[in-house]
């Protein structure tokens, strides 16, 4: 029997990973758009379930490592429901699977399964490392593969090198999803400490990882204005919308003390990345 009782400041569209799904079209949408391909239309199904696939089999093994003791209550509400959850990993997973076979290139099924089997390695290693990892971070690990992982195929179909222009607006994306990453462990820093999960802020500290965003995030500011400056008529829509996204994150980390309430951090942090959808409106 699945436990649906709720955490008061977690809804169970956020504890599914449902709010990273729908943030992986809204990006989805934003890459065919910057590479100008059209996708075969099965691919819309197969990202955002194999972005759920992932994302819930890492808060399964975070799960497992507290045995359902966790004081996390995403990772407590993944073991407690563990059985259905597998079930569903399985289901979806293989469906996922067969569709990719059927529907996608051989370099993107390729591409994918190395891009999974990183994903297995560095969960099995989490796993076994159960007191965290210097090594093991997780925030720019995730962003590397949720920009890589939609960005896979729209690549192979674009069916050359990338601009200039291209990579540098790939690059900026991978950046915010890091500090996005890197944002949530400052708010969770206390729960990861407790669960004895590594992270960015748990071996840099509170102080330095506030500092770090804060730097990052102004830095890439910069970068933006200056890249729409060079780039005025090709980019100009991609970077004026990652520029919000920057602007977006900055308030979080400067007041803390205010977005902590309610989890609003939780909430701006995610939907973030849907904000990349507003490239249908240009």
């Amino acid at each position: 029997m699945i436990h649906l009782k709720t955490h008061p400041k977690q809804s169970l569209y956020q504890v599914l990973s449902l709010d990273v799904v729908l943030g992986s079209l809204a990006v989805g949408i934003f890459a065919v758009r910057l590479l100008d391909v059209n996708p075969v239309p099965a691919w819309w199904g197969i990202l955002p379930c194999a972005v759920w696939v992932v994302y819930t089999l890492d808060h399964l093994v975070d799960g497992y490592k507290r045995k359902g003791a966790s004081v996390i209550y995403r990772h407590r509400f993944h073991f407690q429901n563990r059985r259905i959850l597998i079930a569903l990993i399985l289901f979806i997973g293989s469906t996922t699977f067969v569709a990719s076979i059927l529907y996608l290139d051989q370099q993107i099924l390729i591409g994918g399964i190395i891009l999974g089997g990183l994903v297995v390695i560095y969960l099995g290693l989490i796993y076994l490392f159960k007191s965290g990892s210097k090594l093991l971070q997780k925030e720019f690990f995730i962003a590397l593969v949720y920009v890589g992982g939609i960005f896979l195929a729209p690549l192979v179909w674009f069916g050359s090198a990338p601009t200039l222009e291209i990579i540098l607006v790939i690059v900026i994306l991978v950046c915010l999803a890091a500090a996005e990453s890197t944002m949530i462990s400052y708010f969770d820093y206390e729960d990861d400490k407790n669960d004895k999960l590594s992270s960015f802020t748990i071996y840099f500290g509170k102080t330095y990882t506030r500092k770090f965003l804060t730097r990052m995030l102004i830095l890439l500011a910069i970068a933006i204005v200056i890249a729409a400056i060079f780039f005025l008529k090709t980019m100009l829509p991609f970077l004026v919308i990652l520029l919000v996204m920057d602007f977006a994150l900055l308030p979080v980390i400067l007041y803390p003390e205010y977005f902590v309430k309610n989890h609003l951090f939780r909430w701006i942090g995610e939907s973030v990345f849907y904000l990349p959808a507003l490239i249908i409106f240009f």
